[in-house]
């Protein structure tokens, strides 16, 4: 969180858009995933409604 929270401060101040919400932190990462090395079922839902609303956050703030 501390890097992560550091990185945005800098980039605020640079005026670098940033998605503000929601956030996403995905604490040991090694257990979303399986055996054969995919995405856990369970972690599917939190990391789509990320990417739903990175992809709409992009869409709103892209330069014509």
């Amino acid at each position: 969180f501390g890097a992560n929270h550091h990185l945005r401060q800098s980039m605020v101040f640079l005026d670098v858009p940033c998605m503000q919400q929601p956030e996403a932190y995905l604490s040991g990462a090694g257990s979303a995933f399986d055996e054969a090395g995919k995405l856990s079922e369970t972690v599917k839902p939190f990391l789509q409604k990320f990417i739903n609303a990175y992809g709409q956050w992009v869409e709103q703030h892209k330069k014509m």
